[in-house]
């Protein structure tokens, strides 16, 4: 119920007459996730919705009917039969929900609370009837766990109702968003399940940095926080780094970008759920910041630019001492091929290539935590990864071309000549490996490079 908490001031300022109905578990295509929640009074008024419209009546009839009875009831929607008159999911998904009216929660306010963390029938309730008996797993007991707290350390209550999973109560809330804990009781021989505890976090939200002000990164930022991330815009002109070009952003730092990573790092304040954005179209700004953080876990990297720029950073990356497994981690040209042109369009291509890898990330993520670890692993390969990334001897310590004029003739005229660009960057292909060239129509052929490569 935390996704609605600002909207529910009127609700627990009368808890008698409301119920709240939340997803707690979902599987297959639904249309919202866990944590989405919908107030219904006793009158019929509701605020908010659980699904759009499939199974929006059934939830009302099954929190009126715990309004009367006062017990606290699941009830699992599934697909919809083919004569189209049962009660379920047109989209082929199933949903839990946890019908509870709000006088349940006892003394506890989740209003300026961080965390909440409500114990969970064990069973659902018998479809089309009212069985509450206790002695079924049906109902609640009058003092089930209801609690709204803040900070890491849990309260006495959770903590003892926990038991052994109190770590991954912790886990969950440093995750953020809804989980459901199982508590089994290991003194038993299968270890039944004794107890289900709901836990609800409203996490920090994701970050995302924008490293170069433009036209794009002010569109970029205005569409990122109406998506609830945290927006940070940051340049080195002070022309450009205003809050009056980016309304938008939460923030608007005038520094180096590449220096401003480094003091972002340092504070642990990028993590796997932080977007790095360069738009700066600059190698002095965009090559040590993408270095960088290509070295890290983080939940999303990508950089502006043509096919063409994008071939010309790639080998000053290497050049640097990434591999392919951190290149393989930047989404350069950034965003999906929408056919974007204005800035408010890119911004939409690349918000949904963001939306995109991160939901890869935690479809990869489920799928991978089966042994019920918490997190723990995650956050030792992440750990080790870092610690693993090894630049090779044979290759220069420090990015070329991050010193100097953007274009510089001077080096040019030393024996490494322009690329030419006589092809358009949506056409040119991509390359591998040394790039080679033959001479375009109507021009002499280039001559061959005696120094290092001028990519910019």
């Amino acid at each position: 119920m935390l996704d609605r908490i600002r909207e529910y001031d009127e609700c627990l300022a009368d808890r008698d007459r409301w119920a709240i109905a939340t997803i707690v578990e979902v599987s297959g295509s639904v249309p919202r996730p866990a944590g989405t929640s919908m107030a219904v009074r006793d009158d019929g008024r509701t605020i908010g919705s659980v699904s759009g419209g499939c199974v929006e009546g059934a939830v009302v009839d099954a929190a009126l009917a715990c309004l009367d009875s006062g017990a606290t009831e699941l009830h699992s929607f599934g697909y919809a039969d083919d004569d189209g008159i049962s009660i379920g999911l047109m989209c082929g998904g199933d949903v839990r929900v946890l019908v509870q009216p709000l006088r349940c929660l006892g003394a506890a306010d989740p209003r300026s609370r961080a965390h909440l963390v409500r114990e969970l029938p064990l069973h659902d309730t018998a479809a089309g009837s009212l069985l509450t008996a206790e002695g079924l797993g049906v109902a609640l007991p009058a003092d089930a766990l209801s609690a709204a707290f803040d900070g890491d350390d849990l309260p006495e209550d959770v903590d003892r109702a926990a038991g052994h999973a109190g770590d991954r109560i912790r886990a969950a809330l440093r995750a953020g968003g809804t989980h459901v804990v199982d508590v089994a009781d290991r003194s038993a021989p299968e270890c039944p399940v004794v107890r289900r505890l709901l836990v609800e976090s409203t996490a920090t939200p994701a970050r995302l940095i924008i490293y170069g002000a433009n036209d794009f990164s002010a569109a970029l930022a205005q569409a990122a926080s109406a998506l609830g991330r945290h927006v940070t815009v940051c340049d080195a002109r002070p022309v450009f780094a205003t809050h009056a070009r980016h309304p938008g952003a939460h923030e608007v730092v005038l520094m180096h970008p590449a220096q401003h990573l480094a003091q972002e790092f340092a504070a642990g304040r990028i993590d796997q759920r932080t977007g790095i954005v360069v738009l700066t179209h600059d190698p002095r700004f965009d090559l040590p910041v993408l270095d960088a953080v290509l070295r890290r876990e983080v939940g999303y990297v990508g950089a502006m630019g043509s096919r063409v720029t994008h071939e010309k950073r790639v080998q000053e990356l290497r050049a640097s001492g990434l591999t392919p497994a951190h290149l393989a981690r930047l989404h350069s040209p950034i965003g999906l091929d929408l056919g974007a042109r204005t800035p408010a369009e890119v911004a939409v291509s690349i918000l949904a290539e963001l939306i995109l890898v991160e939901s890869a990330a935690r479809a990869g993520s489920e799928a991978g935590s089966g042994s019920g670890s918490d997190g723990a692993s995650d956050s030792g390969s992440a750990s080790d990864s870092d610690s693993a990334v090894v630049v090779p001897a044979e290759l220069p310590a420090r990015l070329r071309d991050t010193a100097g004029d953007v274009h510089d003739d001077a080096r040019r005229s030393a024996g490494a000549p322009a690329i030419a660009s006589g092809r358009s960057c949506a056409a040119a292909p991509m390359r591998t490996g040394t790039p080679t060239r033959t001479a375009a129509p109507a021009r002499t052929a280039a001559p061959a490079r005696t120094g290092a490569p001028a990519w910019m």
